[in-house]
């Protein structure tokens, strides 16, 4: 190829090892882009050379190990460059690599202190384990397998932390790869951290589990493993004590339900998750949540309630009655997260089916309630607020409703809201004209396909006539006045 020509015709006239001297050398002042210049050169000569051809010279297998135990993060790199390519020979060329030095220090690098090191490391060792094949033989070899058991056993609780993250990598890519790590001990370590006395490492396993819990062989593992067991009784017995933790556990509850790979219906049935989230937003007698515990409930709630495969189980169940009750007692601050979570679910699907849109009606009468003004018009009400904020999570809440037939409905049956839509307002800030400009554009909308699809008219035509005008000026349009300048006359 062209930059294989390029490469014979740089080195015919500028050595290998003349590259190489320039890395051990010291270049005063220039020294750092110096090295990361000639990095940058090293990567372009040797990135047509394979692996198993680059270590058979013996200059460039003694450079690669020097690079490999660099603390410089660019020579480093350049060392984990070469070893990523064994991914791309054939698993054999793997399986002697790890007899080496080279598979050794690769792994040590995510024990760096530099963190840059320890990432690139990291990713590394993820890139040499990519299919089960070659995953198979990493662990199934004794050197290799110790190294990677001895990080994961660290005493250094970074370290083992920064191992167990890589080993749940590997393991969220595939059921076989969760079975393979996890008959190898290699997760053990994972399923105990919960039972740490360190807060800050429980907390760290948490966002781990989090993040593995997110893919389907992950959520399954933390069902069979029994760690769902013990997060729910973290969450039971710890919550006074434990909010950090019990923090996370929220989170990582959320991101269950937000995860289209994750069958979470059937993990709540199990462990009773909006049960949980709904204790944590209004305590009872042993405990009495805070103000960040509640927002953080709210948006949990919002995340499975904004996954449509979840929308029918939480609307219809006993949490979604409680989060609605809970608007009143709310802190301006919780308010803001409460229009942000309800905006959530009612965004659950970017294009709705009539049975989506049937469930979140039933919800929206919900939200309407006996004995209180309509929904749409204590919606008003806050968006006209003098904080931004919860303004704008008002209008957040008005966006998605403008795209239900029964939304425009309710929004067009309030000649107030569509006042407040139309109102030129100079005062207001520029995220909020765009946030009403986004509600007006949607009302037409869903007013035109439902006009197209079912010749149903949402809205009056003067309503449609005044919106448009809006719609076709823009959100930023203010009408310009004539001044004329009266010259003073001196009597």
């Amino acid at each position: 190829t062209n930059a294989s020509q390029a490469t014979q015709q740089i080195l015919g006239s500028i050595p290998l090892p003349f590259f190489l001297q320039l890395l051990q050398s010291d270049h005063g002042d220039d020294s750092e882009y110096t090295i990361n210049k000639t990095c940058s050169v090293l990567e372009a000569l040797l990135r047509d050379q394979p692996y198993s051809v680059l270590v058979q010279d013996p200059l460039l297998s003694g450079a690669l190990l020097q690079a490999l135990q660099s603390p410089l993060p660019s020579v480093h790199a350049l060392g984990l460059s070469q070893v990523d390519k064994v991914a791309k020979e054939d698993p054999t060329v793997l399986r002697t690599m790890l007899e080496t030095d080279v598979f050794k220090s690769t792994v040590e690098g995510i024990a760096s202190e530099s963190i840059a090191i320890s990432e690139r490391s990291k990713l590394t060792l993820l890139t040499i384990c990519d299919t089960l094949e070659r995953l198979e033989k990493v662990i199934s070899f004794d050197g290799s397998f110790c190294l990677i058991r001895d990080l994961v056993n660290s005493k250094n609780s970074i370290v083992q932390l920064r191992m167990i993250g890589a080993l749940t990598e590997i393991a969220g890519r595939s059921q076989e790869s969760t079975t393979m790590l996890d008959q190898a001990g290699l997760l053990d370590s994972l399923k105990s951290g919960l039972d740490t006395k360190d807060i800050l490492t429980r907390f760290n396993i948490i966002e781990i589990l989090s993040e593995f819990g997110e893919t389907t062989p992950g959520s399954e593992f933390l069902d069979q493993s029994g760690i769902m067991a013990q997060l729910a009784t973290v969450v039971e017995l710890e919550a006074a004590q434990d909010s950090l933790g019990v923090s996370a556990i929220v989170k990582l509850y959320g991101k269950l339900g937000a995860s289209s790979r994750v069958d979470f219906v059937t993990l709540d049935m199990k462990y009773q998750l909006l049960s949980q989230l709904e204790r944590l937003l209004v305590g009872d007698k042993d405990f009495e949540p805070d103000e960040s515990l509640k927002v953080e409930s709210m948006a949990s709630i919002g995340l499975i309630g904004g996954n449509v495969q979840n929308i029918e189980w939480l609307t219809q169940s006993h949490c979604s009655d409680v989060f609605i009750a809970r608007l009143s007692s709310l802190s301006r601050d919780s308010k803001v997260a409460w229009y942000h979570s309800l905006a959530q679910i009612l965004a659950c699907s970017p294009d709705p089916s009539p049975e989506t849109e049937k469930i979140l009606l039933q919800f929206y009468k919900k939200l309407e309630g006996p004995n209180q003004s309509a929904f749409a018009a204590r919606l008003l009400v806050v968006a006209k607020s003098q904080t931004v904020d919860l303004a704008m999570a008002a209008l957040a809440v008005m966006i998605p409703l403008a795209r239900y037939p029964f939304g425009v409905q309710k929004l067009g049956a309030q000649r107030e809201v569509i006042a407040f839509l139309i109102e030129r307002n100079a005062a207001i800030s520029h995220s909020e004209k765009v946030a009403k400009f986004e509600v007006i554009e949607a009302m037409l909308n869903t007013f035109q396909e439902a006009k197209r699809t079912s010749n149903t008219a949402l809205l009056t035509d003067e309503q449609v006539s005044r919106l448009d005008l809006i719609r076709r000026q823009g959100p930023f349009y203010q009408r310009s006045t004539a001044t004329v300048a009266i010259k003073d006359i001196a009597a």
